[in-house]
């Protein structure tokens, strides 16, 4: 009798299928046309079982597509590898899959696998980065009174997660130690939005509600830098936030809207207790020789981004260097990728900047609605600083001439001259 053998191969590539090899005597034609018939209609069996089901590797990467993440990312354009992290330490997002947006969802979603259901996972459609003391509650606020924009979950006004600047590194807001947030920590304070993201839908079946984060301190806060498995040992930062956002997100939505930033630190010294134009003006010219004394030792960014130095500190300077944050996201992100506003067009024309920020995150609205918006009291406003009155003169003059080349920088750096704050 003749041996007949039967072997299918397959790789991650490409599959083959040896259809058989006949050894031994040549039989006529009537004989083998009885086997060959079993054979062929066997080898059907066995393309068909190859092409419904496939490899190991086919249904390793048919499960990593159902649960949302996708083999591959940005890792490889920054240069940056996983390195891991132990049990105790700031976990490595470059060692997390980049999870695959769904495209019915304008909010980036995904699902995930768990208790052996999937689950619908989301994280902010846009993020209002900075910064602190420019209006960005006020903001926030006016951007989340629109019908298709959510809030998030065990935020600060449910708009503040601190995840990106200060809980992932073990941060609390006064920079104490606690337990670090991951990732799937971060996912859960969208968990209520997801939900309500998922039930919603168009006509057309498209999930079109978003989300959002307004953490003012992520656009600038880097003190968390050296505890970023790639950071390790380092003397300056490799890895900051920019990158580890270019890492999960593809197609973020970023708002910044400054202020000038003499104005900006005399409002955040009254938020955080300060006493009177008098106190400040003796504090700011303390810290300002802490800053230009660690600047002849140092570079500019080393100086911002340490939290030994900004402990010393009595008033948040250090958040003004507008230019030395921006340059840090530029190298990342492209300048598309940003809504840049200023505190004062806000406050003199809020409706023509909401219109902006409305257009750039494609909501829907009318023109009676945005006036609405509009004309809504604003939020936050310092009565502190009211009450105390202005800063000093020389005080001011002092602050202007600290930050007037950083200014000038991010005024060339936007090609913007209104950044110079001159008027």
């Amino acid at each position: 009798m003749p041996k007949v053998v039967l072997s299918i191969t397959d790789t991650s590539t490409s599959q083959t299928v040896i259809l058989f090899q006949t050894f031994g005597q040549q039989v006529s034609m009537r004989l083998a046309s009885g086997r060959l018939v079993l054979l062929m209609l066997g080898l059907c069996v066995c393309l068909w079982l190859v092409t419904r089901y496939g490899s190991r590797t086919d249904h390793y990467e048919i499960s990593m597509r159902s649960h949302g993440y996708v083999s591959g990312s940005n890792t490889a354009k920054l240069g940056i590898r996983c390195v891991g992290a132990g049990p105790h330490e700031v976990e490595d997002l470059f060692c997390m899959e980049r999870p695959r947006h769904l495209p019915d969802f304008k909010n980036p979603c995904w699902y995930t696998k768990e208790e052996g259901k999937l689950r619908l996972k989301c994280i902010p459609y846009y993020h209002i980065l900075g910064v602190c003391k420019s209006g960005t509650t006020d903001l926030a606020y006016r951007i989340r009174a629109h019908e298709d924009v959510l809030g998030c979950n065990n935020c600060l006004g449910k708009k503040e997660s601190f995840y990106w600047c200060r809980r992932r590194y073990g941060y609390e807001f006064s920079m104490k130690e606690r337990i670090p947030c991951n990732f799937s920590c971060f996912q859960h304070m969208f968990a209520d939005a997801a939900q309500k993201i998922e039930q919603t839908t168009t006509e057309t079946g498209y999930h079109n509600m978003i989300t959002g984060d307004a953490t003012p301190s992520d656009f600038s806060d880097f003190r968390g830098w050296p505890k970023i498995p790639q950071n390790a040992g380092l003397e300056k930062p490799a890895v900051l936030t920019p990158h580890l956002m270019r890492h999960v997100y593809t197609d973020p939505k970023f708002i910044l809207i400054f202020r000038n930033p003499t104005d900006r630190l005399y409002s955040d010294y009254m938020m955080m207790g300060g006493r009177s134009a008098e106190d400040f003006d003796k504090t700011v010219r303390k810290d300002i020789q802490t800053e230009e004394t660690c600047m002849k030792n140092h570079t500019v960014e080393q100086c911002l981004y340490s939290l030994d130095i900004a402990r010393t500190l009595r008033t948040r300077i250090f958040l003004g260097f507008y230019s030395v944050y921006m340059r840090e996201w530029l190298k990342v992100f492209p300048r598309e990728q940003f809504l840049i506003l200023r505190t004062e067009d806000h406050d003199e024309d809020p409706k023509a900047q909401l219109r902006k920020v409305y257009n750039y995150l494609k909501l829907n609205y009318t023109e009676d609605w945005l006036t609405s918006i509009a004309n809504m009291p604003h939020m936050r406003v310092s009565s502190k600083s009211i009450s105390e009155g202005p800063m000093l003169e020389k005080t001011r003059v002092l602050l202007d001439n600290f930050y007037s080349r950083y200014k000038q920088d991010l005024a060339n750096l936007l090609q913007d001259k209104r950044f110079l704050w001159l008027t």
